[in-house]
């Protein structure tokens, strides 16, 4: 839907009205949360009115503008990161910092991590490894998934702290937790180094596919299979999804068993079942390991391969994604 006047005048603003002596005299005043906009009258539906008004004439110029307005509930505090951000864009990383500096005091967690990017990154300020940490880790106790994410790629990357893989990690899984893309990807890499743990590969390839999906480019070049669409109409094999998972399961693996890993052990390969979903679409999830991981041959005509023996022991209507 276009976001002009007609879109905004039809959401739901909240506000709150106040009865009796106050900033505007001794009547009703009406205050729109979002805003500093008030009205007040002896009269309280005249009161709601004239709010109602103020509201409309803002919207009208913020819109005339060029501004972004706040969805109902977002606050003035919407307004004021809005205008950090666009100082920061600008490269006028005094105004962002103070702005920033300000709304940190009201415990606003953006604020602080991006405070502490400020000092990562020394914009604006004198670059301060430990003061971004401070801001960062300040963040982080309101479960900020920037300030975790920045928290992980210190402790990964050695910055301004000594190297700790587990710490990274830890923060890296509470940024995925929010769906942070960047974290979800950096994760998947961290985990799927050792392919020999089963675990370790089956939330790395949570991660991968999670990246992917959300439109990150190098997990979706990891995923192959992450660009296939399913076929609307097929003919089902209702005798395979008829049968329980660990039936199910039992077809799969004898044919992995017979007809692939056979073929990818003499290169010195091998591939392993991450993961088997069977609703509301069958899914298979597969890793390589040994020789095959990282080849290029294994993304196109390895895979190609691999689905066609699946389709043609299941049907064509299951998703196969494979790191």
């Amino acid at each position: 839907m276009k976001k002009d006047l007609e879109y905004y005048s039809s959401l739901e603003y909240p506000f709150e009205c106040y009865s009796g002596e106050n900033e505007l005299g001794d009547a009703y005043l009406v205050h729109f949360l979002d805003f500093d906009i008030k009205a007040a009258s002896e009269d309280y539906e005249e009161a709601i009115e004239l709010a109602h008004e103020y509201l409309i004439k803002h919207i009208i110029r913020e819109l005339e503008a060029g501004r972004e307005l706040p969805n109902p509930g977002e606050g003035m505090e919407f307004m004021k990161h809005r205008e950090a951000l666009a100082a920061y864009k600008q490269k006028d990383f005094e105004t962002a910092f103070k702005i920033w500096e300000e709304e940190a005091k009201v415990k606003n967690d953006q604020a602080m991590a991006n405070l502490g990017l400020m000092y990562l990154k020394g914009e604006g300020v004198e670059k301060d490894y430990t003061k971004a940490k401070e801001w960062f880790d300040e963040a982080s106790k309101y479960d900020n998934d920037s300030a975790n994410f920045n928290l992980a790629l210190m402790y990964q990357t050695k910055i301004g702290v000594e190297e700790d893989l587990e710490k990274a990690k830890e923060y890296f899984r509470r940024a995925v937790k929010k769906n942070h893309t960047q974290a979800a990807f950096r994760l998947a890499l961290i985990l799927l180094q050792d392919r020999q743990n089963v675990e370790g590969v089956k939330e790395g390839f949570d991660c991968m596919l999670k990246a992917a999906s959300n439109g990150h480019a190098m997990a979706s070049i990891q995923l192959t299979g992450i660009d296939k669409d399913l076929p609307e109409e097929v003919e089902l094999n209702t005798d395979f999804r008829a049968q329980t998972k660990e039936k199910q399961l039992e077809v799969i693996n004898d044919a992995l068993d017979r007809f692939i890993r056979p073929i990818l052990l003499k290169d010195g390969g091998n591939i392993i079942l991450v993961d088997f979903l069977n609703e509301p679409e069958l899914e298979l999830r597969l890793a390589y390991q040994g020789a095959c991981v990282g080849c290029s041959i294994a993304s196109t005509g390895t895979y190609s391969m691999i689905a066609d023996t699946m389709q043609k022991v299941i049907d064509s209507r299951v998703r196969i994604f494979i790191l």
